[in-house]
């Protein structure tokens, strides 16, 4: 009786050991196919801060704010943008807090109307 209890035991030990392996197996799989895939590329690329002014100009569009101008001398990023004061701030906060890799420098607000315009400077941060 007890060494079948004891063969029963290390049977399922076997089974665990067998599942473990299997998942290790899978799981190595799935990471080297995702190491090689596009994603992973595209990844890479954004934390390594290659596309950053794409980021930039996707964050002003989630806010009701417009481009008047923009330039690009070396890594310095120079944009004016037109909206409300809430909507800048709103969308400063925004940058700040998402893209941590951006430094943003406020160069002039200016009032034209009903509107204000807000020169700013942006720049990756040195790693």
């Amino acid at each position: 009786m007890v060494s079948i209890g004891i063969h029963g035991y290390y049977i399922e030990q076997c089974k665990a050991i067998e599942d473990t392996i299997m998942f290790y197996q899978m799981e190595t799989k799935t990471q080297h196919q995702f190491v090689e895939s596009d994603t992973y590329t595209l990844v890479q690329s954004l934390s390594n801060r290659e596309y950053w002014e794409d980021a930039v100009y996707q964050s002003i569009g989630s806010e009701p704010l417009v481009v008047t101008s923009s330039s690009k001398k070396g890594n310095i990023l120079d944009i004016t943008l037109v909206g409300s004061s809430q909507s800048f701030l709103k969308w400063l906060n925004t940058i700040q807090h998402t893209l941590v890799f951006c430094t943003v420098q406020i160069c002039s607000i200016d009032t034209q109307g009903n509107s204000i315009s807000f020169r700013c400077k942006i720049a990756p941060r040195e790693p």
